[in-house]
C-alpha cells in the first residue's frame, strides 16, 4: 500500500470517527439545553461535551485540519468556561454552541472533498468570545468560608474540584468528608466500588489519597462529598470497615443561597440577548451558505450488533442448506430418466450458489475486524503486570490489520493474555539479571499476526531467558508423568507446560503458581479449531504460536467415511487426497508412516481413533487425506472420499465438548446430521501418541 493510500485510509477512518464525535456532541447540546430552560444540568454531561471537543480538537490537529482544529478549541474554551461555571448556561450559549457544531460539521464534511479550508470562521469565533467575555457577576462573598474545610483540602482540589464544590453548597446539600482506608493489594477496585455507591446518593466531588492510618499495607483516601442526605442517612449506603463521615459546617447549609437566587443570576445579565441572540432563538450559521447544511451522513459507515450479524450468518447457513437439498434433488431427477426439468433444476441451483457465495462473502468481510483491537488491549495489562514484577518491558506489534472474524478475536483475548503475563512472570528477567547476561535492562514482547492459507497466526514472542526444560522434567517427575528425565526429549517435554495442573513455580502468587492457565489456553484455543505451538530458544526467549480458522461459520469441508460412518473435514486443512497401497505403510516405532515425496508421513485410522469396528476386511488400497495445520502435516486413513460440500457448523453442546478431535455437527442437507472434525486436535493428539 502506498503512502498516498495510507494517507487516504487514516483521513476516511478520522472523517468516520469525527461524525461519531459530532453525533454525540449533537445529542449531548439537546440535553443541554433542556438546562437552560430551567433544568438541573448533570456535571457529566457537560464534560461529556467539553471532552467531544477536545477529541475533536485533536484529531483536526493530527491531520493538519487547521480550521477545524482552531473552531474546536475556541469551542473548547467556551465548554471549559462553562464547566468552571465561569459562563451561565443560557439559551444564548446553547444557540453558540449549536451553531459551533453545525459549523464543524460543515468542515469536516468539506474536510474529504476539498480540504477543508477557506471558510470564514471570524462571526463564530466572535460569538464565542462574547460569551466568555460575558461571564457571571462575582458573588460578594463565597459560601465556601462558612464550611470551614481545612486548608491542606481546599489546596489540593483543581479549578473544576472547587467549581463543583461550590455548586453543592449553593443547593444547599451537605458536604462530607469520607475517610477510608483500603488495601494496597485492592484498593483501585474497592475505591471504584464505593464511588459507584456513592454517585447513586450524589456527586464525588474529589478524591483525595494519604497515608494509611486504619490498615499497616493500606492507603487512604478522603472523599469530598455533596448530598441531600446526611451522614446518619448515607452509613447505610457505604456500610464497610475502616470507614468514617465527617460533615463541614452544618450551619452554612441554612445559609447557602438556594436555587432562586442562582436562577435569578442569568436574568440579570442584560448583555445576554445582544450577546448570543434572543433566548429560546438558535442563530442560523454564518460561515457558507445555506444550501450547505444538511442531515445527511458524513460517513459511510455505520455500527451494527453483532447479534444481527449472527442472525444473518444463519440465514445465509439455512440457505446454503436449501440449496444443497435443491442439488440433491436435481440429481435424483436425473438419475431417475427427467432430464429436461433436472437440468432447469441445476441451472436455477447453479445461479442460486453464484448469489450464495456472493452474499456470504459479504457477511463474512462484514464481520471481519483487524487483529490491531486485540493487540491494543494487551498495552495496558503488560504495564501493570511489569509495574508489579518490578521488570522493565516494551511491547512491539506487528501485523496489526490482519483480519479474523469479531467472534473468534472476542474468544482469544483471554487465552493471548494469559501468554502475555506468562512470559512477563516468567520469561522476562528482572533489568539487574537481564543487565548481568548482556542484555538490555528493558525486555521485548512481540505480538504479530499474519495469514497463512485460510488460517491466521499469532506469534506472542518474548527475548527473556526462555524455559528451562531440565526444571520442566523435574516437575513431571515429582508430579508422576514420567519416571525419569531421559524418557522424553527437550521437545516433547515442553508439552508438559499445557497439562492440568502442571507449573513449575513454587510460590504462588496472583499471576502464576496455581497450575492453571496454559492448560486452559490450550483448550480455549482447541474450541476455535485451532492449534498452539511452543518454540523455546534456550537463553533468548520463548515463542508461542497460534493458528486459528479466520471464521467458523459456514466452510467448505471434504466429507469422508470410515467404519461405516461419516465425518467432514474443514477443506482449509485439507492439503491432498491420495490413494495408498497396503503394502507402501511402514511402521515406524509402532506407528503407521508412508514416504510422500522425500518425506515421512506419519499415518492415523479413523476407525481406531474413535474406536469404531469395521465389518469388512481391510481392503489392498485405501484413502489417505493428508491434512495439516501450521508446520504440522499428517495422513488420515478413511475408506471413501464422498465429495465437498458447504456446511453450517453448529455447537454440539456443553455435554461432548470433553471429545477431543471434534468441532461440531452439521446439516448436509438430506436429512442427515454428522460430526465435523477439528484437525488441529487430532493431530496434537496423534503428535502425543495418546490415540
Amino acid at each position: 500500500m502506498s503512502v498516498e493510500d495510507n494517507i487516504g485510509k487514516a483521513l476516511k477512518d478520522f472523517l468516520a470517527e469525527a461524525e461519531e464525535i459530532l453525533d454525540q456532541l449533537s445529542l449531548d447540546l439537546v440535553s443541554l439545553s433542556d438546562c437552560a430552560d430551567g433544568g438541573e444540568c448533570s456535571p457529566d454531561l457537560v464534560n461529556s461535551v467539553f471532552r467531544g471537543a477536545h477529541s475533536l480538537k485533536g484529531l483536526a490537529g493530527m491531520f493538519g485540519l487547521a480550521d477545524i482544529a482552531e473552531l474546536g478549541h475556541h469551542l473548547e474554551n467556551l465548554l471549559d468556561a462553562l464547566r468552571l461555571g465561569k459562563v451561565e448556561l443560557d439559551q444564548a450559549v446553547v444557540s453558540t454552541l449549536f451553531e459551533s457544531t453545525e459549523l464543524l460539521a460543515q468542515l469536516v464534511r468539506s474536510a474529504g472533498e476539498t480540504g477543508g479550508e477557506g471558510t470564514d470562521l471570524s462571526g463564530a469565533m466572535q460569538r464565542i468570545n462574547d460569551c466568555l467575555t460575558r461571564g457571571p457577576k462575582a458573588s460578594q462573598d463565597s459560601p465556601l468560608a462558612r464550611l470551614n474545610i481545612p486548608e491542606r483540602v481546599l489546596s489540593s482540589m483543581t479549578e473544576y474540584e472547587e467549581h463543583r464544590l461550590l455548586e453543592n453548597v449553593k443547593k444547599g446539600r451537605h458536604i462530607h468528608s469520607i475517610r477510608v482506608s483500603l488495601l494496597l493489594a485492592s484498593f483501585d477496585s474497592d475505591l471504584m466500588e464505593l464511588t459507584d455507591a456513592l454517585k447513586q446518593a450524589g456527586e464525588v466531588i474529589s478524591t483525595l489519597p494519604s497515608a494509611s492510618s486504619g490498615l499497616d499495607a493500606g492507603i487512604d483516601f478522603e472523599i469530598l462529598f455533596g448530598s441531600e442526605l446526611s451522614a446518619g442517612a448515607l452509613t447505610p449506603i457505604i456500610d464497610r470497615e475502616h470507614l468514617s463521615i465527617t460533615t463541614f459546617g452544618e450551619q452554612a447549609r441554612e445559609e447557602a443561597p438556594g436555587r432562586g437566587a442562582q436562577a435569578a443570576a442569568p436574568a440579570a445579565d442584560a448583555g445576554g440577548v445582544e450577546a448570543g441572540g434572543a433566548e429560546g432563538e438558535f442563530l442560523a450559521p454564518v460561515a457558507g451558505d445555506a444550501g450547505a447544511i444538511s442531515a445527511k451522513s458524513m460517513s459511510r459507515t455505520v455500527r451494527v450488533d453483532i447479534g444481527k450479524l449472527d442472525l444473518l450468518m444463519n440465514i445465509v447457513g439455512e440457505l446454503v442448506l436449501s440449496h444443497s437439498m435443491i442439488a440433491d434433488v436435481a440429481a435424483r431427477m436425473r438419475r431417475d430418466g427427467l432430464i429436461v426439468p433436472s437440468q432447469d433444476l441445476s441451472k436455477a441451483a447453479k445461479g442460486l450458489e453464484k448469489k450464495l457465495s456472493e452474499l456470504q462473502k459479504g457477511v463474512m468481510e462484514i464481520r471481519m475486524i483487524p487483529v490491531g483491537q486485540l493487540f491494543d488491549k494487551m498495552t495496558r495489562i503488560i504495564r501493570k503486570i511489569a509495574r508489579e514484577q518490578g521488570k522493565k518491558v516494551e511491547l512491539k506489534l506487528y501485523g496489526v490489520d490482519t483480519e479474523l472474524d469479531k467472534l473468534i478475536i472476542e474468544d482469544i483475548s483471554d487465552p493471548v493474555m494469559h501468554i502475555v503475563r506468562n512470559c512477563i512472570d516468567h520469561g522476562i528477567e528482572t533489568p539487574e539479571a537481564r543487565l548481568a547476561a548482556g542484555k538490555d535492562e528493558k525486555g521485548t514482547i512481540t505480538l504479530s499476526s499474519y495469514q497463512k492459507g485460510n488460517h491466521v497466526v499469532i506469534q506472542v514472542d518474548d527475548d527473556g531467558g526462555g524455559i528451562d526444560v531440565a526444571r520442566v522434567k523435574q516437575k513431571a517427575v515429582k508430579l508422576g508423568i514420567i519416571s525419569s528425565p531421559d524418557e522424553v526429549s527437550d521437545r516433547d517435554a515442553l508439552d508438559f507446560i499445557f497439562r492440568p495442573g502442571f507449573s513449575t513455580t513454587e510460590t504462588v502468587s496472583e499471576i502464576s503458581g496455581r497450575g492453571v492457565g496454559m492448560d486452559v489456553v490450550r483448550t480455549n484455543i482447541a474450541a476455535l479449531s485451532g492449534m498452539i505451538d511452543l518454540e523455546n530458544f534456550p537463553g533468548q526467549g520463548a515463542r508461542f504460536v497460534i493458528t486459528l480458522p479466520i471464521t467458523l461459520a459456514i466452510i467448505k469441508a471434504l466429507i469422508i467415511s470410515t467404519a461405516g460412518r461419516t465425518y467432514a473435514l474443514p477443506i482449509t486443512s485439507v492439503l491432498e487426497s491420495i490413494i495408498v497401497e497396503q503394502k507402501e505403510i511402514k511402521t515406524v516405532e509402532r506407528k503407521e508412516v508412508i514416504q510422500l515425496r522425500e518425506t515421512t508421513l506419519p499415518l492415523l485410522r479413523l476407525s481406531e481413533l474413535f474406536e469404531l469396528k469395521s465389518a469388512q476386511a481391510a481392503p489392498e488400497s485405501c484413502y489417505v487425506v493428508v491434512v495439516g495445520v501450521a508446520e504440522k502435516r499428517l495422513g488420515l486413513v478413511v475408506d471413501d472420499l464422498l465429495g465437498q460440500q458447504d456446511i453450517v457448523i453448529k455447537s454440539i453442546g456443553d455435554t461432548f465438548a470433553g471429545f477431543r478431535g471434534i468441532s461440531g455437527a452439521a446439516d448436509l442437507g438430506d436429512q442427515r446430521t454428522i460430526l465435523v472434525l477439528d484437525v488441529g486436535s487430532v493431530i496434537a493428539e496423534a503428535t502425543r501418541g495418546s490415540a
